[in-house]
Parts: structure tokens; C-alpha cells; sequence
């Protein structure tokens, strides 16, 4: 099995059932594992996963 790491903005999406709009906000945040290539914005996989979580303990640290 092949591991994906890097996928396009829409695959993403689709991956993850995530709207457009909300992954558009998240590429124009800080850290967030985004590159453009020409016309198209990529996301690496691994480093969103991980993303996620630090965001997910960042969001509860005042609560």
C-alpha cells in the first residue's frame, strides 16, 4: 500500500469532508501545512494530523 503524503486542496476535502471555505481560512493561518504550487494548493497529510492535534490541546488549554 502506497502511503500518501501530500495531497491536493480537493482530494483533502474530500478526504476529510471539510468545506472548501474553512480549509481556505486554515491555509492563510500560522503553521498550518499548506504550500502553492502554480495554481494549486497542496497539504501534507502527516503534518495536518499533527496540526490538528496541537490545535485540539490549544483549544481546551483555557477551559
Amino acid at each position: 500500500m502506497v502511503e500518501v503524503k501530500q495531497v491536493d486542496l480537493k482530494t483533502f476535502r474530500e478526504m476529510y469532508c471539510i468545506p472548501e471555505t474553512t480549509i481556505l481560512r486554515w491555509i492563510h493561518t500560522k503553521n498550518f501545512p499548506a504550500y502553492k504550487q502554480g495554481h494549486k494548493w497542496y497539504i501534507d497529510v502527516k503534518a495536518y494530523e499533527k496540526w490538528r492535534e496541537t490545535e485540539h490541546a490549544n483549544s481546551y488549554k483555557y477551559a
